[in-house]
């Protein structure tokens, strides 16, 4: 029988033979042309019938009958068959007319029966598109699978296992041809890849050509031998490529690729959730996975094959061992074809035994028996890669392999051998990636913390980083497998501790508070720095959650770790603007960063927290916790006015947190948290003598004042504060003084009695200086003073302290500029300890009078400079001092007190009675003047002073002073000081009775020496002039006896009383407001006394040369007519100067009264007696002439008024006399008169031009002088 026949068969049925020994001649096709052309006829052919309507679409029934016969199983096996040809022509020939039959073929699940799927893969050709379009169309259309394997996979429909290909192809390749078409498939199916999506080459192509090669070994022979063997389909064995080993296809990846991410970082995922529900679905299949319910020898036994002899129960030679594959593979088919149901309809059961016999021995090498901890590894990892890479995709959806997740953590907990070697090294192991995945998922959600929190993960999660952290050691590496786990678990605890429901939980002491310590534990090993910051992360999260569980790992010590933290940062780095995770020092300062946030999470609320941080760290870092830049300021020397901070500040706080972290790991990490970070228990050595208040190291503020405070308020009211609470050591200090000094103390006790005075005593003098300092550099804080006057002017009583007396003026100098500040002032009755300082404090006596100066705006506390014995000692400044500055700040002091309007006049008189009055006076102009006067020898109208006074002047003040201070240094607010009203200027010393007995004084002005020097101007010729002509009316009072005995007086009174109203007319315009011109009329009818009356003439005289005058004796004084008509009887020698001042009289009148002296002249009759002295020689009268013109123009002028005039007519007209005089002239002649030269001294000038005078006329320009009168001419 010929090899591959059935049976026996005619030898005229054998078409091979009959083309073989019938055929002769040349041929006109070979075997590979004829059947290319026969293909073309076929390909044309089922063009011509398409299985669709070309106009509807609609599939056509019944199949066309070409591709009917085509179809036929006695046909398309041997169109298949031509694949094996692997002719490249051909095989796309063929492929073109399979790709046609398989359109709409209702036989198409058939198809995988003719082998076409081994055949075709096995081309080694480059044209693979069309193969690949058939492969598209095809693969999952075949019904391969029995009734019971699709019954028995259940919901497992991923496209591996409906593939044809799935035993053929690796998955990839598969998923690649079904989701990206066959034009990429071609692409890939001939290129080489190795990545997540798709692994292949031509070794694996090659050696899945080998495997189909081998499977078809039993048949290529039979069709070599006789072409009509028909292949019987026998399932192939998977595949197992060792490219593909220890990899996992899931999704559209391999999942060991996708997970090396130094490879592949960052690949491209294009569907986030279908990953993750695959992965899940995956890893439930993987824990789910049981091993097959057939043995291996039950396989055998099906297959009918002996596993000892390698051979079935036929005749066949047996061979030693299991059977091989091709032993199994004749067995498979000789039973398959005895039972195929197509064949034996009662062998169906029987078959499907064959067929899982065989699928099992084929697969029995990649068949584990339970779950594979590697491809667990990789789902997890990947799920691991998706939470992170796609968190704020994914955190719509809750997790939903936790209770998968938390059974192995629960697996992992409880197994013994979990820190073997062998575990702990792989670096697959599963409890880390667990613990990965945790955390991811846990960050992504919060529905997945509270799932977790139902499922009591937490609990679960904390067995495991229980005993993870108590076998990490100081030599375990950042790569090892428990530092891996309890950096997850660290960062999921971090996550936790947002919810409150967890919080709980870690309070709970029956829960996981017992992580708080461990936490703490794991904090030891700085060297693994990635693990510390995970737990500064976890520490954070549940410190900024819960005050309950800020105070609970505060007392386990997780201040002493942060803290210590801080110390490994170089400011210098991040100053660079490196930024490289591979530099250590880059990695030490993120960690202190983490470090620093921990412990400024750890502290709001935390009173015990917050007082360790103001101990250790200061409580102005520690305010500034949340600032980088407090790294800086504590890994660096800083001296600024909120800290001072150097290498042994650093480094006792360094041996401080290492001391108190061995103590705690000794201790079970149970922090006595009242007794550390005590402020009596730990203080920095360069913080001992140092002054803080309000958080400020007061001696740096002072040296660096312009700082900008945070709140100067607040620095402003502890400095008082201070102050305040200083005060009694303050007040005391002057007797504890005189007490150590009285008593007989060691050497030892005084010295440390005198540095702890010292010590006080300089902190004093600081606040004081950082009061002013303060004050001086914020705008609107002096008013935070108002009430502690008392106490800043206490301070002025440190006479033996001279900085403290110093910085306590010169911060009330800066507060004297406010008037709310001196108000206050004024109500304290301080100013008393500011006069001692002029004399107890030379070198302070300028900052006091600057102060007084200031102060002296207020009328109440110039009042209690007066009372105090201010002007005592500022007399005792400007008269005594030594230094001309000095002195002029105290004359300027005088100057502004005696403005002062409620006080000022009578400090003014108290004043004069020490120094001389032009003195006084000088201080209000200049005080350089002022001092310039008392120091230099003066005579003149208003000073004699001279060495000898000013001597006795300044030893009176000094002697006063010393006296006055010694009491009321001994009771300041007691003792005041008062002036007898009998104490004057001068004292009773021979020099100073002399002066007295010889000079007149009038108003502080020597009348001697002012008549002596007409010219010198008087300061004050208002007030001199009012007293002068006080003394010179009292003297017109006074009886003729006591009068003669002041002759000489009351004649340099008057000589004095004209000069001045001579050099300063416009004084006498001041004479009606001061009210004595009704007393200087008077004068004139003073019968008793000629000499009064001459010189009231000659004073009335110099007023009559102003109108104002004028004006006011029209107005008060009329009477002076009768008084001029009394005196002309009198004193006729003065009647020339009683007629000019008539004819002023007339000629001015008042407005208001223009005839109130003619009418008093007609009633003293006045006019009467002017015709009678007309008609008199008047030899006895100078200047006669002028005399009677200026009578004659009187007449006149009185003739003119509107009311009398008619009456003084008529008077004048029935006197013969008058008629002699009507007619002249007088305008023309009578000039200005010089009597007033006569009566002031000066020399005669030019005599009046006129008949009338009796002495040489001036010269008139053009004219000849005359010597006598000219005649008379009637009209």
């Amino acid at each position: 029988m010929v090899l591959g026949l059935d049976g026996w068969k005619n030898m005229d049925r054998i078409p091979q033979l009959k083309w073989t020994l019938l055929a002769g001649g040349q041929s006109i096709f070979n075997d590979s042309e004829l059947a290319g052309a026969i293909l073309d006829i076929l390909i044309s052919m089922c063009a011509l019938y398409p299985s669709r309507d070309q106009v509807t679409g609609a599939i056509i029934r019944p199949f066309p009958k070409i591709k009917r016969l085509l179809n036929d199983p006695t046909c398309l096996p041997h169109l298949v068959q031509l694949l094996l040809t692997f002719d490249p022509s051909l095989v796309e020939k063929i492929v073109t007319l399979l790709n046609t039959l398989t359109q709409d073929n209702p036989l198409l699940p058939q198809f995988y029966m003719t082998g076409v799927f081994y055949f075709i893969l096995m081309y080694t050709g480059s044209n693979i598109l069309p193969i690949g379009h058939f492969l598209k169309y095809t693969h999952l259309a075949q019904a391969f699978r029995s009734d019971e394997q699709q019954q028995s996979s259940g919901d497992k429909k991923d496209i591996y296992f409906r593939s044809i290909l799935g035993h053929l192809l690796p998955e990839a390749m598969i998923c690649y041809l079904e989701n990206h078409g066959p034009e990429k498939f071609a692409q890939m199916f001939l290129g080489e890849f190795d990545q997540p999506e798709t692994i292949w080459s031509n070794e694996m192509r090659r050696l899945m050509i080998e495997k189909i090669a081998v499977h078809l070994a039993d048949y290529s022979p039979r069709l070599m031998s006789n072409i009509s063997a028909i292949y019987s389909y026998c399932t192939i064995p998977i595949i197992s490529y060792p490219q593909l080993d220890n990899e996992l296809f899931c999704n559209t990846y391999y999942l060991r690729h996708l997970c090396d991410e130094l490879k592949f970082p960052e690949w491209p995922i294009r569907e986030p959730i279908a990953l993750l529900k695959d992965c899940l679905n995956m890893w439930k299949a993987e824990l789910e996975k049981k091993g097959s319910d057939m043995s291996v020898d039950e396989a055998y036994e099906v297959l009918g094959l002996d596993a000892k002899k390698g051979s079935d129960s036929s005749d066949a030679p047996a061979t030693n061992g299991p059977p091989n594959e091709s032993a199994i593979r004749k067995a498979y088919f000789r039973l398959a074809n005895k039972y195929h149901p197509d064949k034996n309809p009662t062998g169906r059961d029987m078959f499907e035994r064959v067929n899982k016999a065989y699928e099992f021995l084929c697969a029995a090498s990649k068949i584990q028996q339970g779950p594979d901890e590697f491809n667990i590894y990789l789902l997890l990892k990947a799920q691991s890669i998706l939470y992170r890479r796609y968190k704020t995709l994914l955190s719509e959806y809750k997790y939903a392999g936790y209770p998968m997740l938390i059974r192995i953590l629960e697996t992992e907990a409880k197994n013994d051998q979990l820190f073997s070697t062998g575990n702990t090294t792989k670096p697959t192991a599963l409890l880390p990636i667990a613990i990965e995945l945790l955390y991811y998922t846990l960050d992504c959600s919060e529905l997945n913390c509270e799932e977790l929190r139902r499922e009591n993960g937490l609990e679960i999660l904390t067995q495991v980083f229980q005993r993870c952290s108590s076998v990490i050691t100081k030599s375990s590496k950042p790569e090892d497998f428990v530092v891996s786990v309890c950096q997850y678990s660290a960062l999921c605890y971090s996550v936790a501790g947002h919810f409150e429901k967890s919080r709980d939980l870690f309070v709970d002491p029956e829960k996981l508070q017992c992580v708080l310590r461990e936490l703490c534990h794991c904090l030891n090993y700085t060297h693994l720095k990635q693990l510390c910051s995970c737990l500064c992360k976890a520490a954070i999260s549940l410190c900024e959650g819960d005050i309950r569980l800020r105070d609970l790992l505060h007392r386990h010590g997780l201040f002493v770790y942060a803290c210590r933290g801080l110390f490994n940062y170089d400011y210098t780095l991040d100053e660079s603007g490196i930024a490289d995770p591979s530099n250590k020092q880059y990695v030490d300062n993120q960690l202190a960063f983490d470090y620093l946030q921990t412990l400024a999470s750890l502290i709001p609320n935390n009173p015990q927290a917050v007082m360790a941080a103001q101990t250790f760290l200061t409580p102005y870092i520690a305010t500034q916790l949340c600032d980088r830049m407090v790294l800086k300021l504590l890994n660096s020397n800083q001296e600024q006015p909120y800290l001072v901070w150097d290498n042994s500040c650093r480094q006792e706080l360094i041996d401080q947190l290492d001391a108190t972290r061995d103590y705690l790991v000794k201790n079970e990490y149970k922090l006595n948290v009242e007794k550390f970070g005590n402020p009596s228990e730990f203080v920095y050595t360069a913080h001992r003598s140092e002054l803080i208040i309000g958080e400020i190291f007061v001696r740096i503020y002072n040296l660096q004042p312009t700082t900008a405070l945070k709140d100067p308020k607040r620095f402003c009211s502890d400095l008082i504060d201070f102050l305040g609470t200083s005060s009694q050591y303050i007040n005391t200090l002057m007797a504890m003084q005189i007490q150590h000094e009285q008593e007989q103390k060691s050497a030892d006790d005084k010295k440390s009695n005198d540095v702890l005075h010292l010590e006080k005593q300089q902190h004093i003098s600081q606040a004081l200086e950082a009061l002013k300092n303060v004050i001086r550099n914020n705008m609107g804080i002096e008013t935070l003073c108002i009430g502690h006057f008392k106490l800043l002017f206490s301070l002025l009583r440190m006479e033996n302290v001279g900085r403290l007396q110093q910085y306590a003026l010169e911060l009330i100098l800066h507060l004297s500029g406010s008037n709310e500040c001196v108000n206050d002032v004024s109500q304290a009755n301080v100013i008393v300890y500011l006069l001692l300082v002029l004399r107890s404090s030379l070198s302070n006596q300028e900052t006091t009078l600057e102060i007084l100066n200031a102060l002296s705006s207020n009328v109440k506390i110039v009042r209690d400079i007066v009372d105090s014995g201010g002007l005592l000692y500022l007399l005792d400044v400007f008269s005594n001092g030594q230094n001309s500055k000095l002195r002029e700040y105290a004359a300027s002091v005088f100057s502004k007190l005696m403005n002062d309007r409620l006080h000022g006049p009578r400090i003014r008189l108290q004043l004069i009675k020490y120094l001389p009055n032009l003195v006084v006076d000088a201080m209000r102009e200049s005080c350089e003047t002022s001092i310039q006067l008392f120091e230099t020898t003066h005579e003149n109208p208003e000073l004699i002073w001279n060495d000898h006074t000013r001597e006795m002047t300044c030893e009176r003040i000094g002697k006063q002073i010393s006296e006055f201070y010694q009491r009321q240094r001994a009771a300041p607010t007691e003792t005041k000081w008062s002036l007898d009203d009998a104490f004057q200027l001068l004292g009773d010393d021979e020099e100073t009775q002399r002066i007295k007995q010889n000079e007149l004084i009038v108003g502080g002005v020597y009348v001697r020496l002012l008549i002596a020097n007409p010219g010198w101007v008087v300061r004050r010729p208002k007030e001199f002039l009012t007293e002068l002509l006080s003394r010179w009316t009292t003297h017109t009072k006074q009886p003729e006896q006591l009068l003669m005995s002041h002759t000489d007086e009351f004649e340099m009174l008057t000589q004095c009383l004209i000069q001045l109203l001579h050099a300063q007319p416009t004084l006498c315009e001041n004479l009606p407001s001061i009210g004595f011109l009704p007393s200087i009329v008077q004068a004139l009818e003073v019968n008793s006394n000629g000499a009064i009356v001459a010189s009231a003439i000659k004073v009335i005289f110099a007023l009559c040369k102003t109108d104002i005058c004028l004006q006011t004796f029209s107005t008060k004084c009329p009477q002076i007519i009768s008084g001029f008509k009394q005196a002309m009887q009198t004193r006729r020698d003065h009647l020339g100067l009683m007629a000019e001042c008539l004819h002023d009289l007339f000629r001015t009148p008042a407005p208001g009264t223009p005839d109130e002296f003619i009418k008093e002249a007609l009633r003293c009759q006045l006019i009467d007696h002017i015709l009678t002295l007309l008609n008199q020689s008047l030899n006895d009268v100078e200047k006669p002439g002028s005399c009677k013109a200026h009578l004659v123009d009187s007449c006149k002028l009185m003739a003119e008024s509107l009311v009398y005039g008619e009456q003084v007519s008529r008077i004048l007209q029935s006197s013969t006399v008058w008629n002699d005089y009507k007619d002249q002239r007088h305008d023309l002649f009578i000039q200005t008169s010089s009597h007033m030269q006569a009566l002031t001294g000066g020399s005669v000038g030019p005599q009046i031009a006129g008949y009338l005078t009796s002495s040489a006329s001036s010269t008139t320009a053009g004219k000849q002088n005359m010597t006598v009168p000219p005649p008379l001419v009637d009209n």
